[in-house]
């Protein structure tokens, strides 16, 4: 009997058929011809992980058992990136190999501990279940925490901390933000959220002694703060001298206009004083002037990857000091103006030709565009990331240019939500140029209806999130294939249908406000193994029958919005509950059928449920957020 070629390949692959001789392999092969071999017996209860380290590959020749151990870890980690952290969580508990490679550093930057509302104790959980951790984590995020003396939960986890983040954390001092970040020698990111109680409390500023000093550090974040000052930013730079990435987004809204200039004029220093290292920098949504973007774009000598803008003054018609920046800093990869409602052809034009390196731009709301500046996109050819929401202006002429005709292998999401100027015939066009598409985002648009939705199942294979909120045109006709008055692909006699499962590699699925789908569409089309998040709000037609062949058919669900569906009761959260195992968030707003029973259905079988949000129910009873704290991982309790 001869050995097929995939077989003799697997054998070899993982460590059998070597170190012999082709003689000899042939000598013992003949003897084992005479001897007949010995039955393998499968075991089916086999205690975890397994009895002796191995399993079974099935190859078209014969069954061959084969060492777990040889598996090499590249092709773990390469499998492990497929899966979200959820599915990376439960695969771990299959085996210690599997488990160490989720210890990989990617997959835990990837996940963030949310420590909302607690006290840093020893003694407390979850603290005092966290020192029982026999692993580490690299990300966790402080909201709203209270710090009480010294905590051994720092001596234990920060070498491994990476990225820390508090937020609004009020009674957050200097001396004890000084005593944590020296118990983390390793830390990369510093973000200070809401943290205007502590700049409060932060005076006088000592620049004497700075300490600690930071030298990992490689980004500073201030967020939604408008209490530091111009000594508060030194102090915090000079702690990380190695700062290459500064953001300081939705900040200096509520200070006198003197007061903003002396912290702008300080951030232009620090630019400048950190020019050759800084690489980044975010200052969407804060509030700064034309003057700002020229001093900015006169700092020589720096090169920026990224940058992130937006702008709500009145800029010069000539001239503004976005396209200084622009013509100088040449080596952008990441662009995201959004919002910068002052933002012209000329300097989308400035963009196109200056930055052939741009692989990311977002322009959402700048609503100055028009197919004049939207034509010259057509010049970025490395773009993977493209977003023009909002820009009312843009027809299909400029869209048609910029993307359409132009090969587009590395195009991999696409943001095209509110644009009234885009009509159902550009969605054929794109369907055939960007093949490639992951995420695709047409909310509120009216080019969306039942003929070119389909063209969207047909081509767009590879989608994992797609939004359509708002698009009134489309019904269970356009998402099943049944029932459509003009076939997609008709030759001949034979007409061909798509439906919305085609998509197999859905994760995200936004249908809000698509109020003429029913239940037809949940139980001849919902059959998604990889869907986690659905959003069916004010989808009014949709009631029991859809509700439980949905939470059949689309066993991964994580997150799940019901707002307004008006026909959802008592056995839709049963049904619900019961097959959803790995249901985390559920919003359940102004639905009139719900009572009780749809609150005892969540505490006895919701057994991972973090977040439910309940409101406008006339009929929940008033002692349902008592009832609701049964559930251990419920991380909110709910005003009914």
């Amino acid at each position: 009997m001869e050995m097929s070629i995939e077989s003799w390949f697997n054998l070899h692959y993982y460590g059998f058929g070597h170190g012999a001789d082709e003689e000899e392999d042939e000598e013992e092969s003949e003897e084992e011809l005479a001897v007949p071999a010995e039955p393998i017996e499968e075991v089916d209860d086999r205690v975890f992980p397994f009895h002796d380290d191995v399993f079974y590959i099935n190859l078209k020749g014969s069954r061959v058992r084969t060492g777990f151990d040889n598996l090499p870890m590249e092709i773990l980690l390469n499998i492990f990136r497929f899966l979200n952290s959820v599915d990376r969580d439960s695969a771990a508990l299959t085996c210690k190999r599997w488990f160490d490679a989720m210890g990989h550093r990617d997959f835990l930057d990837e996940v963030c501990f949310h420590f909302e509302e607690v006290c840093i104790c020893d003694g407390t959980p979850p603290i005092g279940l966290f020192l029982r951790s026999f692993r580490h984590f690299s990300n966790i995020k402080l909201t709203r925490v209270q710090f009480n003396g010294y905590s051994e939960f720092w001596d234990v986890f920060g070498e491994n901390l990476r990225e820390i983040t508090f937020c609004n954390c009020v009674t957050l001092t200097k001396s004890k933000l000084t005593m944590i970040l020296k118990r983390l020698p390793f830390l990369e990111c510093l973000v200070l959220e809401e943290a205007d109680e502590f700049f409060q409390t932060w005076a006088p500023v000592e620049m004497k002694r700075i300490e600690p000093v930071c030298r990992c550090l490689r980004k500073l974040a201030l967020r939604k703060s408008n209490a530091f000052t111009v000594e508060h930013l030194y102090y915090l730079i000079a702690m990380g001298p190695n700062i290459g990435a500064l953001e300081i987004s939705k900040c200096l809204k509520q200070i006198d206009a003197p007061t903003r200039v002396k912290i702008l004029t300080t951030i232009l220093a620090i630019m400048k004083l950190r020019k050759k290292k800084l690489q980044s920098v975010d200052f969407s949504y804060t509030m700064y002037d034309d003057l700002f973007l020229k001093q900015f774009a006169e700092i020589e000598n720096m090169s920026l990857s990224q940058i992130s803008l937006s702008f709500f003054e009145r800029a010069p018609i000539k001239d503004p000091g976005i396209i200084d920046i622009l013509r100088c800093q040449s080596a952008i990869v990441h662009l995201d103006l959004s919002s910068f409602l002052n933002l012209t052809d000329f300097a989308l034009i400035e963009i196109s030709s200056s930055l052939r390196l741009l692989k990311t731009l977002k322009l959402n709301g700048c609503w100055l565009l028009t197919d004049f500046g939207v034509e010259s996109i057509y010049k970025l050819e490395r773009l993977q990331v493209l977003d023009l929401s909002d820009c009312d202006k843009i027809s299909d002429r400029g869209f048609m240019k910029a993307i359409v005709d132009r090969r587009r292998d590395r195009m991999s999401q696409l943001y095209l939500s509110m644009l009234p100027g885009l009509t159902d015939s550009v969605i054929l066009k794109i369907c055939l140029t960007l093949l490639n598409l992951t995420v695709i985002d047409f909310c509120g648009s009216d080019c969306m209806n039942d003929t070119s939705v389909q063209f969207l199942f047909c081509y767009l294979k590879c989608l994992r999130t797609l939004r359509l909120n708002g698009c009134v045109k489309i019904s269970d006709a356009g998402l099943t294939g049944e029932n459509l008055a003009v076939a997609v692909i008709e030759i001949w006699d034979v007409q061909t249908t798509f439906s919305v499962s085609e998509l197999r590699s859905l994760q995200e699925l936004q249908l809000s406000g698509c109020f003429k789908v029913t239940d037809f569409t949940l139980t001849h089309s919902f059959r998604f193994r990889e869907l986690r998040e659905l959003n069916l709000a004010h989808c009014v037609q949709i009631s029991e029958l859809g509700i439980e062949a949905m939470s059949r058919n689309c066993p991964a669900l994580e997150q799940i919005d019901l707002s307004d569906c008006f026909h959802v009761n008592d056995r839709c959260v049963e049904a619900m509950a019961k097959n959803l195992v790995r249901l985390r968030s559920l919003k359940l707003v102004r639905l009139p059928l719900l009572t009780g029973a749809s609150v005892d259905a969540l505490v006895l079988y919701a057994k991972v449920i973090r977040y439910i949000y309940i409101r406008g129910c006339c009929k929940i009873p008033k002692d349902a957020p008592e009832r609701l704290r049964k559930i251990g991982t419920l991380r909110n309790i709910p005003k009914c």
